[in-house]
């Protein structure tokens, strides 16, 4: 098992993105965050979030904790995540907020959490997306008032409807990952502006994990307006 974490500005001026790839005892914890409130305050957001999120597993996992002990754990860790970055979010901070998608990987099992609209996907010779994304284009797709296809180049599409700091919610995945698959997590910088084969074919490549984010890195920067972040774990 090998993993790698890619964090970059891109064409913006500012990196308000935060990356997480650590071994926590037996497992390993890997997340994504996308900070929301411009520089100074989104970049801000997604490193309280990251940082809460790993001081809590530090703290609080012990090796052999059932998966109800895990997800509980994980829902707890957002939830401090959203109360550390909503007691900062004053002054020039307010209003203030971030994404947060984290995986924890124990031998054959993967516990995923999500607030917002960055992405667990999990390749096996195809591409799925695990998680949902807390968006205003998801719930017009969900309504059949917009296809699937249209959601990358809708105008609404960075607009989200949960967030670390804001309107907080999440949502726990439960799957299992093989050899020879790849759990990927992503910033909307990579996903919103790269079609789903592309990221197929990045993480269908023989290249180690860290070749492989930075291949993925390397396809969305000519075409992506945001920040771009990708943690990659190949069983």
């Amino acid at each position: 098992m090998e993993y790698s974490s890619v964090s970059i500005a891109g064409k913006r001026r500012h990196n308000e993105d935060s990356c997480l790839a650590s071994q926590i005892k037996d497992g390993l914890l890997m997340a994504v965050a996308d900070g929301i409130g411009g520089h100074a305050a989104g970049d801000v957001a997604s490193r309280i979030a990251i940082d809460t999120l790993r001081s809590e597993f530090t703290k609080n996992y012990r090796a052999g904790m059932s998966a109800a002990e895990i997800e509980k754990l994980l829902r707890n860790s957002f939830a401090m995540a959203d109360e550390n970055v909503s007691t900062m979010a004053v002054g020039d901070r307010a209003g203030m907020g971030t994404t947060l998608v984290a995986a924890f990987v124990r031998d054959l099992e993967v516990f995923i959490a999500n607030t917002g609209d960055s992405r667990a996907y999990l390749f096996n010779g195809m591409l799925k997306q695990i998680t949902v994304d807390h968006s205003l284009v998801q719930e017009l797709v969900e309504k059949g008032a917009i296809d699937p296809e249209k959601r990358r180049t809708h105008p609404m599409k960075n607009v989200i409807t949960r967030s670390i700091g804001g309107d907080f919610s999440v949502d726990l995945y439960h799957i299992g990952i093989n050899s020879g698959e790849v759990l990927l997590l992503s910033s909307d910088g990579l996903h919103d502006y790269i079609e789903d084969d592309v990221i197929s074919k990045g993480l269908n490549s023989e290249e180690t994990a860290n070749g492989t984010a930075r291949l993925l890195v390397k396809s969305a920067m000519p075409v992506s307006e945001d920040n771009i972040s990708v943690v990659v774990l190949k069983r």
